[in-house]
């Protein structure tokens, strides 16, 4: 038995390793995640993962790597100089987790290595780096998390940046949580600091400073009501006009509504001051709602929405509001195929008058996004991807138009 784990185990790390010298990579996209390692549910925080196939004593060990070839026919997103390019992206991933009874320590890495055919389109190649660590400690009348995350990034044009930005991003969320018969008292604290690496930059620099308190009630066995507050600082290291309080207050919420239906709902007020009379707050009502419904056992649905205002880094705009609505499915033909599509639309209105070229106005850009695609699992530990994306963003400033289509086969091996 042993002698097949270890053969096991020496066929996959040297399929890895061919892998890796034989393929060239993925989905060009700098917004990336840690295999989406942390969730979130009230007082649980956990790493997410299949059970652990490599370890040494209580360690485990989860490896990763996604490769993909994209073909894009809009590699800068503009609306008059279309160049097009196949990217080629490599995403290699770990995670160790020390699980201890109840309680956890985890660290992940993952990078992001983007790389462009043409060798006139090199400056635009990247590497970008995403590090968290967590602490977990659990026990039946409380509980105490820290998560710590490090980001290194600089995101393709398509934002409300109009090109490459290089920037560190860097955050502590430490969290403390109470249960007493059906309820939950969490208070939580929030550091986080945007540091941009260009010089030219440096005036949307800022730090956030955040406090939260929530309370949960059980409703059900697998539902629960929240009420929620929050108070943060945000503070520009160099543009103190920026410089504002934000109040938030919301209810909402988050379980098994039904069988099968999962459902994240939160709705409130928020206000935003700024310190300075003569900029624009925003005092109105934020809303964001999730749900995942598997109809059938092969049929998965997802639909969320949002309106929230945020930070905007569009000339001295403080912020936007964004309006957002997402709707995606997922039919399982059989065990190893699967294919899915995705429709997401959203509206961003900016809150001050700017002046492009000869226009003056209060900006307002309208955002459509498609995907679809078809996966193939031929084993639990590896997968096969081709989709079709298609971004179109409409703009009342002309200059921020552009259509973009992509077309990328992706695989991703995670033992």
């Amino acid at each position: 038995m042993r002698h097949l784990i270890f053969n096991r185990k020496a066929v996959f790390l040297l399929a890895l390793i061919l892998f890796c010298f034989t393929s060239r990579v993925p989905k060009a996209s700098a917004d990336f995640r840690l295999l989406d390692a942390i969730q979130e549910f009230g007082e649980k925080r956990f790493v997410k993962q299949k059970p652990a196939r490599l370890g040494y004593g209580p360690v485990r060990f989860y490896p990763r790597i996604r490769q993909a070839a994209t073909y894009d026919d809009n590699i800068l997103l503009e609306d008059d100089d279309n160049r097009s390019d196949v990217v080629w992206n490599t995403q290699p991933s770990i995670i160790m987790e020390i699980p201890i009874d109840r309680h956890q320590v985890a660290v992940g890495y993952e990078a992001d290595i983007e790389v462009f055919t043409k060798s006139r389109h090199a400056k635009q190649n990247d590497q970008n780096q995403n590090f968290f660590a967590l602490v977990d400690v659990n026990y039946p009348s409380w509980y105490v998390n820290v998560l710590e995350r490090f980001t290194e990034t600089s995101g393709r044009g398509g934002t409300t940046f109009t090109g490459r930005i290089p920037r560190y991003d860097q955050s502590i969320h430490p969290k403390v949580g109470i249960r007493w018969n059906q309820f939950i008292l969490e208070q939580g604290f929030r550091h986080f600091y945007r540091d941009f690496r260009r010089q030219v930059d440096d005036s949307l620099n800022f730090q956030l400073v955040e406090w939260t308190t929530i309370l949960y009630y059980d409703l059900f066995a697998r539902l629960k009501a929240l009420l929620e507050s929050q108070v943060s600082q945000i503070d520009y290291d160099d543009d103190f006009e920026r410089n504002g309080t934000f109040t938030q207050f919301r209810a909402g919420l988050i379980g098994e509504m039904i069988p099968n239906m999962k459902i994240e709902l939160r709705g409130g007020m928020q206000f935003r001051n700024y310190e300075t009379e003569s900029e624009t707050d925003f005092n109105s009502w934020v809303a964001a709602i999730k749900v995942e419904y598997r109809w059938r056992q092969n049929w998965l649905f997802h639909l969320s929405g949002e309106r929230v205002p945020l930070e905007a880094t569009f000339q001295n705009v403080n912020f936007f509001t964004r309006h957002i609505g997402r709707l995606g499915l997922e039919y399982q033909l059989t065990p190893q195929w699967i294919m899915f599509q995705n429709v997401k639309y959203y509206r961003d209105s900016y809150t001050e008058r700017a002046t492009v070229s000869t226009r003056s106005g209060f900006r307002r850009d309208n955002h459509m996004t498609y995907e679809s695609g078809v996966r193939y699992l031929p084993t639990e530990w590896w997968e096969l991807e081709l989709s079709y994306e298609f971004f179109y963003r409409n703009s009342n400033f002309n200059t921020f138009d552009y259509t973009d289509n992509r077309v990328s086969l992706s695989t991703t091996l995670a033992y």
